[in-house]
């Protein structure tokens, strides 16, 4: 599988700036590559729910029983095909591991929008499909994702207590104090006050002003007391576009409300660094199956809602 390049303009940070500069970005596949596996299905589907579109691939293994669920939402320059490695690696663990990403109907022509959620319903849409699906316990499902598909699988949990548990890898927890321009010096603070702009267009909000009530709503910082299932941070000590000590201060107040969380700061490694470094990949992957096993494994007595779903399989 070959390794995806990116524009300058695909992401708004620091580091895939120069990530896209190099030539090249991440390889999604450096530690779950594609290979056939015998009895293990692929499904494909694409679904609009109000006025977003859903792009969905599952893997899972043939199985009787209903299988424990991992939602999987890809950073914010890949698509749902890019994370079909790390889908099949969990299908083989025995879950049902689909990953989604998504697009507004309103602007078909953005392919991977910022932030392409407006409601409570659409932060839920891919995980209430999840739900319903034949093959899975809806009573064993939990979240996954990387930077921003670490923030909004977050959101997901904060809106869903059915949730079982959350892995949120280098993700950011205050996107105001992120892009507040005045805490960088020159030159940073002039990339930053590009960013800001940038990130203030995709909200698609009219003015600054309500773009600035989306911040809040999509920071875990402001939202993290709702959020009932445990909680694994993955973090680079040497992250330079999202910083760890965002993580280090969400996890100290998780703990402090009583929250299960843990903090798992990969020494020396940066942003992405598991799609471009395959030993710290390795470390924070291992710890990824053990918390995700930890409370998705088998239980007896959950209930099921037998939603109907249209299935694609090659």
């Amino acid at each position: 599988m070959k390794r995806r390049c990116l524009l300058p303009v695909v992401w708004l940070s620091g580091v895939l700036l120069m990530i896209s500069l190099a030539g090249c970005g991440p390889n999604y596949f450096l530690l779950h590559p594609l290979q056939p596996v015998p009895g293990i299905y692929r499904e494909t589907e694409i679904f609009d729910r109000g006025q977003l579109r859903v792009y969905w691939l599952a893997r899972y293994p043939d199985r009787k029983e209903t299988l424990p669920a991992v939602l999987v939402h890809p950073d914010r320059g890949s698509f749902s095909e890019d994370m079909e490695g790390i889908c099949l690696d969990l299908a083989k663990r025995g879950y049902f591991a689909v990953s989604a990403h998504y697009r507004r109907l309103e602007d078909l022509s953005n392919e991977n929008p910022l932030i392409p959620w407006r409601s409570a319903e659409d932060v839920l849409s891919a995980y209430e499909h999840l739900r319903r699906h034949p093959r899975v316990d809806p009573g064993r499902i939990g979240l996954l994702g990387f930077s921003r598909g670490g923030i909004v699988s977050l959101q997901i949990a904060a809106e869903a207590p059915s949730v079982k548990a959350v892995v949120a890898y280098y993700a950011l927890a205050d996107f105001e104090e992120w892009l507040d321009v005045k805490r960088y010096a020159f030159p940073k603070s002039l990339l930053f006050k590009w960013v800001r702009a940038r990130v203030i267009k995709e909200t698609g909000e009219p003015t600054e002003e309500k773009a600035q009530i989306r911040f809040r709503e999509t920071s875990p910082i402001n939202f993290y007391r709702r959020i009932e299932a445990p909680v694994l941070l993955i973090h680079g000590e040497k992250d330079r576009t999202f910083p760890v000590q965002q993580m280090e201060r969400l996890s100290q107040l998780m703990r402090g409300a009583g929250k299960k969380c843990e903090l798992l700061v990969i020494p020396k490694a940066g942003h992405v660094f598991n799609f471009t470094d395959k030993e710290k990949g390795t470390l924070a992957w291992e710890k990824t199956l053990l918390f995700l096993h930890q409370y998705l494994s088998p239980s007896s007595g959950s209930s099921k809602d037998q939603g109907g779903l249209m299935q694609r399989r090659g």
